[in-house]
């Protein structure tokens, strides 16, 4: 059914609001060409259900002082919910991405899903609760990424991969839906990263990047033209198992069946094997005195020995930098970002690192896409509820609708303003 004049209206004045905000009831009519009585009436409205809240004052000339109007962030909430290996994490987050509570809830190793779903659904119920003051829009589930070092070798590639996602859409959503009352959504976890530096990280206001994952498994997150990339079976962006080197069959075998994968070579794992046989083949390193009796070689004790220009892991550092460079050069050349996020734990080990893993993908690009920015945001992968959040205001302001506002710039209201005054209309 088509919505009526009054809510496409009301809708484009919120979209404005949140994304150009504070702005005046003024700027409001000169942007939308609205009757001033109607965006009045809609202001109302929104000022009612606590939607929008003013702000302040700005003086505009020798004339009155206008009211400023802002989406009202402290009031719009969202839950996000991201699954990893163990547990589950539940986020309460505000619209401008300010979170309000995050909790790690325990997953027993062969929890039955039906016991899980009932305690997230317990748990959902309490933050409803606790929060019952806030204006809970909608529920975001982030299907979970998979984690090479939990595979289970007695279970197909297929399902390590993709154990939990089938229940998250026909069991754990409709459940929610069913209890919440709210709007439930489950993204793919792919493009939560994405979503996350969007909205609220080092990718804000960009159209088209890529995000690389360094961690125990190499991956990616794309967004491009605005729109994040899940692919037709929401396995877009493995760069993990991109064959890089397929001449050698004595290779250590990738779970997914093959050899020469970039994440064999390449991933933290591969890093610690390679340090560890060296020095048990009796090269010398610092990094002996930086080794965790507990943990073993951490990325703290690489960093330091790095630190100290340890020739040994320079040089296996510098070796899989090379390899990695190859590869997310290669996704450069096949996609043109404008940026390109690194992030992931293997990000902590420091500058040597990020300068070889830079001058890599940088030797390896193409000159005519060689214009883009490369940046870290290494805690990206706690953060990916809130990719869930984001999606979930998305939908509620259904910004796909008015993605033309989004292009908007805080001088396109002085432009628009000075050229009403003039008595011209943009």
């Amino acid at each position: 059914m088509p919505h009526d004049s009054h809510f496409l209206k009301r809708n484009l004045i919120l979209n404005i609001i949140s994304h150009l905000g504070p702005i005046s009831r003024t700027e409001l009519i000169n942007l939308t060409d609205y009757r001033p009585a109607s965006v009045s009436a809609i202001i109302k409205e929104l000022l009612d259900e606590q939607l929008i809240v003013e702000t302040g004052l700005t003086s505009v000339g020798c004339g009155r002082k206008r009211v400023l109007l802002e989406i009202n962030k402290a009031h719009l909430c969202a839950i996000g919910l991201a699954f990893y290996t163990g547990f589950v994490t539940f986020l309460v987050a505000q619209i401008d991405g300010t979170v309000l509570h995050r909790e790690n809830v325990p997953v027993r190793p062969g929890m039955p899903k039906e016991t899980l779903i009932e305690q997230i659904v317990d748990r959902t119920g309490q933050l409803l609760h606790i929060y019952q003051d806030k204006n809970i829009v909608g529920i975001g589930i982030g299907e979970p990424l998979y984690d090479p070092t939990s595979y289970r070798p007695e279970y197909s590639f297929l399902t390590n991969y993709l154990h939990y996602n089938d229940w998250v859409k026909l069991s754990l959503k409709p459940r929610l839906e069913q209890f919440s009352g709210l709007r439930v959504e489950t993204y793919s976890g792919v493009v939560l990263p994405a979503m996350v530096e969007r909205h609220y990280g080092a990718a804000k206001g960009v159209e088209n990047f890529i995000c690389v994952e360094l961690s125990n498994g190499i991956g990616s997150s794309l967004c491009l033209n605005g729109m994040p990339v899940s692919g037709a079976t929401g396995r877009a962006g493995e760069l993990g198992h991109t064959v890089i080197d397929h001449g050698n069959t004595a290779q250590k075998l990738c779970f997914c069946g093959k050899t020469g994968c970039v994440e064999v070579q390449t991933a933290y794992p591969a890093l610690t094997a390679q340090l560890s046989a060296a020095m048990e083949q009796g090269v010398f390193s610092s990094l002996s005195s930086h080794i965790d009796p507990e943990h073993g070689i951490t990325v703290d004790a690489i960093r330091h020995a790095l630190d100290e220009g340890d020739r040994m892991c320079m040089h296996y550092v510098k070796a899989i930098s090379q390899k990695l460079g190859v590869v997310i050069a290669n996704a450069v050349n096949l996609l043109n970002p404008q940026l390109v996020v690194l992030y992931g734990f293997m990000t902590d080990l420091g500058s040597y690192f990020l300068q070889q893993l830079e001058m890599a993908i940088r030797e390896n690009t193409l000159s005519a896409a060689c214009d883009f920015e490369l940046r870290t945001s290494p805690h990206l992968e706690k953060n990916l509820p809130l990719g869930a959040v984001a999606e979930i205001f998305s939908s509620y302001l259904r910004t796909d609708d008015y993605k033309w506002v989004y292009q908007l710039q805080p001088s396109d209201l002085e432009n628009n303003t000075n050229s009403t005054e003039t008595g011209e209309r943009l």
